[in-house]
């Protein structure tokens, strides 16, 4: 594994805004499972006009290499990594707020799975990651445009993933 974090402006995020993104989220098996992701976050709309009010943002990459053996069990690590993205996100969200950030929210990629069975409400709301396509905005597009980095599917036959976090706070 190795990572990358790409300082950006959140104003950017305006033109990264698409409806087919959140769209999306309903052909994913977590769909209304999952208490903080679609159909149970705010609108597109509340969104696009929220993130870009923030002044800083980071946009946190891990990329991973899959070897053959590695291939069969990719979900698996996927799970993992996508626990210590998490992780991540969380420990930078403490820290600024310590360094006196007051408005500092953060983003995953794909459900958010800090716990075995999702409750509703969520039991741990500062600690529940609401996936970054979730808000509608087009992390793909993002990607190759911040991080010159072009996202390619499906995993087996490119063999390699990417976590992909954001941070956003003033």
């Amino acid at each position: 594994m190795n990572y990358k974090i790409i300082d950006f402006k959140p104003k950017i995020l305006k033109k990264y805004f698409d409806l087919k993104v959140r769209e999306m989220c309903k052909s994913c098996k977590r769909y209304s499972y999952k208490a903080s992701c679609p159909p149970y976050i705010e609108s597109v709309d509340y969104y696009k006009k929220w993130l870009p009010t923030f002044k800083q943002g980071k946009l946190v990459i891990y990329k991973f290499k899959l070897s053959k053996k590695d291939i069969k069990n990719w979900e698996e690590l996927g799970k993992k990594s996508s626990l210590d993205l998490s992780d991540y996100l969380l420990k930078s969200r403490n820290n600024l707020m310590k360094e006196g950030h007051w408005f500092v929210i953060v983003y995953g990629d794909g459900s958010c799975k800090n716990c075995q069975k999702c409750s509703f409400p969520c039991r741990f709301p500062n600690k529940a990651i609401t996936p970054f396509e979730g808000t509608g905005v087009n992390i793909v597009k993002l990607m190759k445009d911040l991080a010159k980095i072009e996202l390619k599917y499906p995993v087996e036959k490119f063999k390699e993933f990417f976590r992909i976090g954001v941070i956003l706070y003033d």
